[in-house]
């Protein structure tokens, strides 16, 4: 069954936390179990998204202990992260929603004001630093998806740039290209790591986030 039905009524703002990706490059490691100072690199995400969600779904194959609402890519969805896109957008519209932001599991740093920033320019917005547009992070409409995606072209070799593209994302300038970083390799990871030790405050752990989660 390709979807975990959510427990509560669908809440907005919707945040879907894509971790769904192979980890082609962390040597075999999945990057949501990759450790930042003692903590899960999905629950590090989880507890810097949970403040800015209504509701918290994740895109993967597992719920990683979360107790989320797991979203599974369906069958017939393009490839990739599209196919993750598009599959969300099918499960949003079958609760009656519309609106929903995406964030990458290996996004360690996540502003935030990721969602405050990319509603501002609701309904379809997507992060853009030092000029390139990061489209993991974005807000989506369900129906634009679907309309952009029926069955017929789903075979056909998509981007999340070309989705963005069809659909008329807007794209939101994001100062500090930090905070939008992606952990793709073991280099990348250990780089993280020691920014981790520069950042202030406490450090937030997966109980401090599944208080949100309901």
């Amino acid at each position: 069954m390709p979807v975990t039905p959510p427990t509560e009524p669908l809440a907005e703002p919707l945040v879907v936390l894509l971790a769904g990706g192979q980890s082609r490059r962390m040597q075999g490691q999945d990057k949501a179990l990759a450790e930042i100072g003692g903590q899960r690199m999905i629950d590090r995400v989880l507890a810097r998204l949970a403040p800015q969600a209504g509701a918290l779904w994740l895109s993967a194959a597992q719920d990683y202990g979360t107790g989320l609402c797991v979203i599974r890519d369906q069958a017939g969805a393009p490839q990739g992260p599209v196919g993750a896109i598009r599959s969300i957008a099918s499960a949003v519209r079958a609760e009656g929603g519309d609106a929903f932001f995406t964030c990458p599991v290996d996004a360690p740093f996540v502003p935030p004001d990721l969602v405050t920033s990319l509603a501002a320019q609701a309904p379809l917005a997507m992060a853009e630093t030092q000029g390139a547009l990061q489209p993991v992070f974005a807000l989506w409409s369900a129906r634009a998806v679907l309309e952009a995606l029926p069955p017929e072209r789903c075979g056909e070799r998509w981007s999340l740039h070309r989705l963005g593209e069809a659909i008329g994302m807007r794209a939101v300038p994001f100062a500090d290209h930090q905070a939008l970083m992606n952990v793709n390799t073991p280099q990348e990871l250990e780089a993280a790591r020691a920014h981790a030790l520069e950042e202030p405050g406490k450090r937030l752990g997966a109980s401090q986030w599944t208080r949100y989660s309901a």
